[in-house]
């Protein structure tokens, strides 16, 4: 089985793993740690990450942690609604993630936006000195979170808070690749609706829909996210005699620099959906361009096919006379000059037709019907 419980200590910045719960308890005879998270007598920061657990060990971790058992429902039904809850002795923090991560376009990697990995639970619990986090399998959040915290020059100053906050921003910066995916896909449809033929305007449309609907999948993902991070940085601000103890004081050295990263991410929060908001008017606004051009292009062709048939009525208006004398004169009747020798009728009659259809359209001419 694939080690899918794993605990990380940021003090001695080792990771424990075990493919079950019980191997991971009798491997270093972790119970009295894992039993007292929130124990404010100890200096280590621990973090316990399982991966794809099941509702057994969800239920089975919860009572050995003292995990309301609403968050045990929650985590076990994969609750996708994003929101922050506090209990007693943590805070809980739901996210949606990607399941895939792709790399930023700037590191010469492009990002396909035919369509947008499926988002998961992302469940993170935040004791006094303990994060708990629930992932599902195939983000790497939990990796680079913790190769950040092996970059950190002070690993004492990590704590629980700033576990959380790592990562959340490491899960809105997911979504930044697509977003500048997005941008380049707006740019090229505003630079290609003015140069591009009518024929191949056409195909941009189906282009057009799917850009806009990506656009509105990425910010209704993060508009929830701006939800949550604004109720998070609320309760950190909160007074003294109103914030739940659970939280850090805003007031000390390590609540004021939670709430400096928490405000940092904020902005680069607000400042993704206010791109993708600038990307979905340019959208919009080339897509009323190049359907006004096609309007305009319909209008003309409208008026080259009126021309045509006005001009194909006249010549019919012209030769529908002559049509009906040959037809009367086709008929079983005498016909002038028909016991007469020669092509003298004949060639008068013929004459007679030439110089009617001229007439006809000299004044058709005069008229500009012609």
């Amino acid at each position: 089985m694939p080690p899918r419980f794993a605990h990380f200590s940021t003090q001695t910045q080792k990771t424990t793993t075990s493919a079950t719960w019980e191997g991971l308890l009798t491997e270093h005879n972790q119970t009295t740690q894992f039993s007292d998270p929130k124990a404010p007598g100890s200096n280590d920061t621990w973090w316990l990450n399982v991966s794809d657990a099941t509702p057994e060990e969800v239920t089975t971790i919860c009572a050995a942690l003292s995990i309301h058992p609403l968050t045990a429902e929650d985590i076990a039904t994969r609750e996708a609604r994003e929101k922050i809850e506090v209990f007693r002795n943590y805070y809980l923090i739901s996210f949606q993630t990607l399941l895939v991560a792709p790399k930023d376009a700037e590191t010469g990697s492009s990002t396909s936006l035919s369509s947008i990995p499926d988002s998961v639970g992302f469940y993170i619990l935040v004791f006094k000195n303990a994060t708990v986090t629930f992932s599902p399998s195939g983000c790497a959040h939990v990796a680079r979170v913790r190769d950040r915290i092996r970059r950190t020059q002070d690993a004492r100053a990590v704590s629980s808070d700033w576990v959380c906050y790592a990562l959340i921003d490491d899960i809105i910066d997911t979504f930044e690749p697509y977003m500048r995916a997005a941008e380049h896909a707006a740019d090229s449809i505003e630079d290609q609706v003015f140069i591009m033929r009518v024929d191949d305007i056409k195909s941009l449309i189906p282009q057009v829909d799917r850009l806009r609907k990506i656009l509105a999948q990425l910010t209704h993902r993060l508009s929830g996210k701006n939800d949550v991070l604004n109720g998070f940085i609320k309760r950190c601000q909160a007074s003294p005699h109103t914030r739940n103890p659970v939280f850090p004081d805003s007031d000390s050295d390590t609540g004021g620099d939670l709430l400096m990263y928490l405000s940092d991410v904020q902005d680069h929060l607000v400042t993704t959906l206010a791109s993708l908001a600038h990307f979905d008017e340019i959208v919009g606004r080339s897509q009323s361009n190049f359907l006004a051009q096609l309007s305009v292009n319909n209008i003309r062709l409208s008026f080259d096919i009126n021309s045509v048939l006005s001009k194909v009525t006249v010549l019919a208006t012209i030769f529908v006379p002559l049509n009906m004398v040959t037809g009367l004169f086709g008929m079983n009747v005498q016909v002038p000059g028909q016991y007469t020798a020669g092509l003298a009728w004949f060639v008068s009659v013929l004459g007679a037709f030439v110089a009617f259809i001229c007439g006809c359209c000299l004044v058709a001419r005069r008229l500009r019907l012609l």
